[in-house]
């Protein structure tokens, strides 16, 4: 967790600042570190961007791209699951304007800003919320069909009793 960056969100925001970089998995915090994830090494580029919207609330825009390679859970082996995620936080001033906004708005991305924010850990928060929940291929090259028993069907013994006239 070394060369965290910390910013004035407010600040940030109102000044339509920028910032770009990609950072190592290995760099963030261990609850990202998930039993799913084989290469630490892995890395995920991100853009952060200031602003503020329509009804003049400033938010904070973030994008994040790369590549985890994940373990998945039909045949134990590697699956790159690409990350491209794209959210703007808006940033209140305390916990009341957050909640009266996501009433207003269920769809809404907000976050009540603090002097201090670690760049990281919005980054940590977005691989969190971007990660599936059971990694799998979509196609898997598994060959768990090999070991499934074959099934006779019960009735099957039936059909050799009936009368035929």
């Amino acid at each position: 967790m070394s060369n965290r960056i910390l910013i004035d969100p407010q600040a940030f925001a109102r000044q339509k600042e920028s910032l770009s970089g990609t950072v190592v998995l290995a760099d963030l915090h261990e609850r990202v570190h998930s039993p799913d994830m084989l290469d630490l090494s892995a890395a995920v580029s991100y853009t952060l961007h200031g602003g503020t919207d329509e009804l003049q609330r400033p938010f904070l825009q973030l994008h994040l791209h790369g590549v985890l390679p994940l373990q998945c859970q039909r045949c134990m082996k590697a699956v790159d699951f690409a990350v491209d995620e794209n959210v703007r936080i808006v940033l209140f001033a305390d916990e009341a304007a957050l909640d009266r906004a996501m009433l207003a708005d269920d769809a809404l991305e907000g976050m009540v800003s603090d002097k201090e924010t670690d760049v990281y850990t919005l980054l940590e928060d977005q691989i969190l919320m971007a990660l599936p929940l059971s990694p799998k291929h979509d196609d898997c090259p598994s060959d768990t069909d090999a070991y499934r028993p074959q099934r006779t069907n019960p009735f099957a013994v039936l059909a050799g009793l009936q009368k035929t006239d």
